[in-house]
């Protein structure tokens, strides 16, 4: 019985990604430029993914259509908590100095407060780019309820009177 479900489930998604009615509209992500470095990865207090790619990187244009599809899935559960950005490696090779070197390609790259927290290198699926999502999200309010809390690095001061 829940094979059938699954099965009619299944095709209903399926058959509704056909006819187009799932689909957003496209989906556009910011080009990251030396110019915009500052105010868009340094300044807000989101997580901040910026996608390294290459027009020759057969792996990047592979990568592209799960990069969409996390942005939809995010702007639903994870709205206002994340911003994501692209940067053409070809056309940026001064701005690349910003970072530390770029072993292969495509790369994400995670940033929070202005700090570079975490990578991933290499075509990677979308439960796994999503869990480190999920993973980077939850370690974000759990640092948010640390200050709350007075506590830093496990250790909790008495509330300030």
């Amino acid at each position: 019985m829940k094979f059938r479900i699954f099965i009619l489930i299944f095709s209903l998604i399926t058959l509704l990604s056909l006819v187009g009615l799932c689909e957003k509209e496209k989906i556009e992500i910011i080009d990251l430029t030396a110019d915009n470095f500052q105010e868009k990865v340094l300044g807000p207090d989101k997580l901040i993914i910026i996608d390294f790619w290459a027009e020759w990187c057969k792996y990047c244009k592979l990568l592209d259509p799960i990069i969409e599809k996390l942005i939809i899935f995010n702007q639903q559960y994870n709205k206002d908590k994340i911003e994501w950005f692209k940067v053409d490696v070809d056309k940026s090779r001064k701005f690349l100095n910003n970072f530390r070197p770029l072993r292969g390609l495509p790369v994400l790259i995670f940033y929070r407060n202005g700090k570079e927290i975490d990578r991933m290198i290499g075509f990677q699926p979308f439960l796994k780019i999503q869990d480190k999502i999920n993973l980077l999200l939850k370690e974000e309010k759990k640092e948010k309820k640390d200050k709350k809390n007075n506590c830093n690095g496990g250790v909790c001061d008495p509330p300030e009177e």
